[in-house]
């Protein structure tokens, strides 16, 4: 009787600590279930932060283009500026040469 009883401690020992594993399995498992909670609203937190930055980012970017736009219209107004200024100083240009062999054509200035 003394095996059987020793025999029966020894088992219900053995159950008693694989109760015990079971329970820190449980525990740990809660746990890991707890911190992927966490990673889950940490992510969401970040996908909400890049979307937000994502439209900062294009409304930065629509401001970029307009300024590019203004910035090629007024080369192109100083380009056309110059180009009219040149003209304008060939006129004059033009006219004084006019006006000078006209005077020497005819000894006189012009009316």
């Amino acid at each position: 009787m003394d095996n059987v009883e020793r025999a029966l401690g020894v088992v219900i020992g053995k159950l008693d600590g694989i109760d015990a594993r079971l329970d820190r399995q449980d525990e740990s498992r809660a746990k890991l279930h707890q911190r992927l909670d966490e990673q889950i609203m940490r992510l969401t937190h970040m996908e909400s932060d890049v979307a937000s930055l994502k439209n900062k980012v294009e409304a930065h970017e629509k401001v970029t283009v307009e300024v590019t736009t203004l910035r090629t219209k007024a080369e192109g107004a100083g380009t056309v500026g110059r180009w009219l200024l040149r003209l304008g100083i060939g006129i004059v240009t033009f006219a004084g040469w006019l006006l000078g062999a006209y005077t020497w054509m005819t000894g006189k200035p012009p009316p």
